[in-house]
């Protein structure tokens, strides 16, 4: 089936590349090309170009340049338009086989708009709502100006503050994206329109944080789709273009230092450069290069509590929390990166390019974590008091219940400290060739992108048992810092009482490297007097993942081990929980420095035994090799009628995967790969493939019913590919597992989640600068991806049930929401008055799922769709008069569903503590409201004197189960205030 689609578009391609190559009839058409720019000299994106009398227009490029081709010979008016400038209006002549040049320099409509061409930012919000207002699909953008108004500290921050946008966050930064209320997986990232990988390589979506926010010239946000778009993009598809070389030089140079008052005290600092200029006769040659570097040390106060529930004797339920860990958190966090644009303009209308994207993040840290845990049976509950039982109790519990399938156990403390060295790469880099023909436009381009994740799921830990046999009391007077504390004395934090049990250590290295190819044609024609264009393409993208992990786990088996105390380290946080949690005054206990633990260990290597068939089926089971080939092809027509622009076409996307895994059977015997003198669960290669083939249609009507109107209108199809983690059919068999022997493996036989989207937005562009846009959108989801459980009746001729546990495509799902959007700078205000503006968005998505039969014990209920946060806004008041420019930012995500994790089993919906409120229920990511503020000054030309603060609001990050009374994660880093020089000498506006 591959073979003949690409054997029938190979020869659509050629047809049409014969057919562009007509003998000129007797008056052969001309055509203008030009550029436009602003009274500085700097280039103007997505300016608007059109004649008459003709329906065909054109958009500036990244250089500023236009093409309008195929216009019989004779007189014209071009007119360009730019949100923000007056007009521009000339008369050009065109004659046979000619191409007319134009340059176009378009001036600001009064005194008031001159920071237009002064300001950064509000050069990017005018070039944000030209590129909005010329793009054919709905998109939302932040130009470079506008990402470094406010201290975003990688791109994910950025990316957030746009409409319809939430974010996964973690340690203290945006990570994941989310779109439209879908989950990270539904949306898709590219570089310069190239995919990128997932540096977590089991997942499709990428971790966004190993980005710098600096060295990118924009950010597009594409939330409908095309024929000419890859099909990946169901909630969205993130597109970052990086900066090219312009007529006018850039250089810049950026320095920053801030401090955050956590625990401590922590800097932080970074710095970042551009430098790009045209050389050569007619400037034909195009050099940039960027780089940027930035180290941010933090602390994070973090509270984990096990929420559960017990049953007093009574029959009355008891919410409470079984244990909690209070983590406290040392990092000192690198990323750098690299961007590059070269280009040569070979003649005017055949260029070659080459474009690329580096970014390194190494998220090193240590954690400390001291972990009580309360005996497992309640004694009593009185208000806000839970009393647990005593060790006393438990073992009278226990003799006198000697077959009870729980028995009593001890409540305790224990402690583990644990090192970060994730390294996670990612790189883009692009080449490509573009040839304008009188009638065509030709495009070629070949790119390589990969990602890896070298230790980011392995940490060297060693664990501590600390007081074994302790009496607790829990304080849920607060229920978001519920409190156990010891009622028979015991001190936690008595470092001489905690003795060494297990030490680990290990690799992982996961890579995935794409190489992909495109081919574009566009052919302009008249279709009974209207200007359209026909365009078709190709593009093949070859992925190749693999996942390595090896880890070696020690338990002591000695008979002295060393204590906590005797590897004592320097970290200390005076400040944990503002001591809420405090011991004897003492708000954290003493911590450990590993690399006295690593020298313990070693001195005593004697003394711990290595746990040989664990650690062979770690290896075994996390062992893959993917080979995917993604190809696609599609055909697309546009045709203006007057106001209207048209578009319709088909993409059709076909995928295949070769899988190399590992099956366990744990009912079986082998060598072991870590000793292979010892006997393992059997291991055997498990080879599959996979393969599917789909059709994507789209049509899309922009109606330009006013000067400065638009109402669009878009259907599209498009989908999201499952995890390759998903895919993967690495098996483990456990005949051990009760109360069912137990199957866990991948699914080869998922397909793709499909969408149809349907889109209505109306837009109005203000004057002098600004926009207002409503929407609404809706999306039926096919076949989401669901992990269940199903029970196999004599599994393999067994005669025994197993379960079975993996990810299956379910019954449809859907989500519906609204977009609105004011942005608008006030400068007919007077005197001071006229540097204010506003920017901002709201979005409401709602959303519900069906579960596939057997699904969490057999739920019925109908919830939302994971990651759909139900209302999202941004809003930001800004202010730029004269040599200063300030933004003032609140950015807010509701609440949403991170895991489905609720059981029918456990009891009846509503019920208040077994229900799906209660503390075992779905698994929810708190709300998130930040304020942050930024302002500039200009002290001399083009340097500026800079200012922020982040995270004012000091917001908390977590997870609770049900309710948000019920937390599992509440994690805080308090403000960041930094302040910087800033130099730049921009060639693009």
């Amino acid at each position: 089936m591959r073979k003949c689609f690409q054997q029938t578009f190979s020869v659509l391609i050629l047809i049409c590349l014969l057919t562009s190559f007509r003998v000129p009839a007797q008056t052969a058409p001309g055509g203008i090309a030009g550029n436009v720019q602003d009274s500085a000299g700097a280039v103007l994106v997505s300016a608007r170009v059109e004649i008459e009398p003709s329906d065909r227009q054109a958009a500036t490029d990244n250089q500023g340049t236009f093409r309008i081709p195929n216009l019989p010979p004779g007189q014209y008016t071009l007119r360009v338009s730019y949100v923000g400038f007056n007009p521009f209006e000339t008369t050009v002549t065109v004659a046979s086989s000619q191409t007319a040049n134009v340059t176009a320099t378009l001036q600001v409509g009064s005194d008031a708009d001159t920071v237009l061409v002064t300001a950064p930012r509000l050069e990017g919000e005018a070039e944000a709502v030209n590129v909005e207002r010329m793009s054919a699909q709905i998109v939302q953008v932040a130009p470079q100006g506008v990402i470094t108004s406010l201290p975003n500290t990688n791109i994910a921050d950025a990316i957030g503050r746009l409409p319809s946008v939430s974010l996964e966050r973690d340690e203290g930064e945006g990570k994941y994206v989310q779109i439209r209320g879908t989950e990270p997986r539904l949306s898709n990232l590219t570089v310069n329109g190239v995919n990128v990988p997932s540096v977590e390589v089991t997942v499709r979506n990428v971790k966004m944080d190993a980005i710098p926010s600096n060295g990118i010239e924009r950010i597009e946000v594409y939330k409908t789709l095309a024929a000419d778009q890859d099909a990946d993009g169901v909630g969205g598809t993130v597109n970052l273009v990086t900066p090219t070389a312009q007529d006018k030089p850039t250089y810049s140079l950026n320095g920053t230092a801030g401090y955050n008052p956590l625990q401590t005290g922590y800097w932080r600092g970074g710095f970042d450069g551009t430098f790009g200029k045209r050389f050569g006769p007619g400037k034909k040659f195009g050099f940039l290069l960027g780089g940027t570097w930035d180290r941010t040390n933090r602390g994070i106060d973090d509270l984990e509590p096990s929420q559960t529930f017990g049953t007093l004797a009574n029959g009355q339920n008891v919410a409470y929390v079984s244990s909690e860990d209070f983590r406290s958190y040392d990092y000192y966090r690198t990323r750098y990166g690299f961007d590059t644009g070269i280009d040569y303009k070979i003649t005017p209308t055949l260029t070659t390019y080459v474009k690329g994207l580096y970014a390194d993040f190494h998220d090193f840290g240590e954690t400390h974590v001291y972990t009580p845990s309360t005996a497992n049976m309640i004694d009593s509950a009185s208000g806000s008091t839970v009393n647990f039982f005593t060790p006393a109790q438990c073992d009278a519990y226990n003799a006198q219940n000697p077959n009870a399938s729980t028995p009593c156990s001890y409540g305790n403390w224990v402690y583990r400290h644990y090192i970060r060295r994730p390294d996670q790469q990612v790189f883009s880099f692009l080449a490509g060739a573009s040839q304008a023909l009188p009638k065509d436009l030709i495009t070629v381009n070949l790119a390589v992108s990969r990602g890896h994740n070298i230790g980011g799921q392995d940490f060297p830990t060693t664990y501590f048992s600390g007081p074994p046999a302790v009496t607790f009391s829990e304080d849920l007077s607060n229920p978001y810092r519920p409190r156990l504390y010891a009622t028979d004395g015991t001190n936690g934090f008595n470092t001489t009482q905690y003795t060494v049990n297990e030490s680990d250590t290990g690799s992982y290295h996961a890579t995935q490297l794409n190489i992909q190819g495109s081919a574009d044609l566009a052919h302009n024609y008249n279709l009974s007097g209207h200007a359209s264009t026909f365009s078709m393409g190709l593009k093949f993208r070859n992925s190749y993942s693999t996942q390595r992990e090896n880890d070696t786990h020690l338990a002591f088996t000695g008979t002295n081990p060393f204590t906590l105390a005797s590897v004592g380290g320097n970290y200390t946080n005076p400040t944990y929980y503002n001591k809420s949690f405090a011991i004897n005054g003492q708000a954290y206990g003493p911590t450990s420095s590993y690399n006295k633990i690593l020298s313990a260990v070693a001195a005593n290597s004697g003394a711990f035994t290595e746990d040989v068939v664990g650690d062979s089926n770690t290896y075994a089971s996390a062992f893959f090799n993917a080979d995917e080939l993604i190809s696609a092809g599609y055909l697309e027509d546009v045709i203006y009628f007057n106001n209207v622009r048209l578009e319709g076409g088909v993409r059709f996307d076909s995928g295949s995967t070769h899988f190399l895994a590992n099956t366990i059977d744990n009912g079986a015997n082998g060598p072991c790969y870590k000793d292979p003198s010892q006997s393992c669960p059997a291991v055997t290669p498990n080879r599959q493939d996979a393969n599917y083939f789909n059709a994507l249609p789209s049509v899309a009507l922009q109606w330009q019913f006013q000067k400065d109107s638009n109402l669009r209108v878009v259907y599209s199809r498009g989908l999201a590919r499952p995890n390759i983690g998903d895919l993967v059919p690495a098996t483990v068999v456990d005949p051990n597992q009760t109360p069912y022997p137990t199957v866990s493996t991948g699914n080869p036989n998922l397909i793709p989640t499909l969408s149809d989207n349907f889109d209505v937005l109306a837009e109005h562009y203000l004057k002098p600068l600004g926009i207002v846009q409503a929407g609404y959108f809706f999306k039926e989801l096919h076949n989401p991806i669901y992990p269940v459980a199903t029970l196999l009746p004599n599994y393999n001729n067994t005669g025994r049930t197993y379960q079975l546990t993996q990810s299956i495509n379910g019954p449809n799902a859907h989500i519906q929401g609204i977009e609105l959007q004011w942005e608008q700078r006030f400068s007919f205000l007077p005197g001071i008055l006229s540097g204010f503006g506003i920017d901002a968005n709201y979005s409401y998505s709602a959303s519900q799922v069906t579960f596939p039969s057997g699904f969490d014990g057999g739920r019925t209920d109908h919830p939302g769709l994971d990651r759909t946060a139900p209302n999202n806004y941004n809003f930001n008041l800004t202010y730029d008069k004269s040599r200063f420019s300030g933004r003032f930012a609140i950015s807010h995500n509701d609440p949403n569903i991170a895991a489905y994790q609720w059981n029918a089993t456990t009891g009846p919906t509503n019920d208040p503590i077994l229900g799906l409120k209660g503390p075992t229920g779905d698994n929810y990511f708190y709300g998130h409201t930040q304020f942050d503020v930024q302002g500039s000054y200009r002290i001399y030309k083009d340097l500026r004197v800079v200012a922020s603060g982040l995270n004012l609001s000091n917001e908390v990050f977590g997870f609770y189960n049900g309710s948000g009374i019920y937390p599992v994660q509440r994690e805080y880093y308090r403000p960041t205030v930094s302040f910087g020089l800033r130099w730049t000498l921009a060639g693009e506006q």
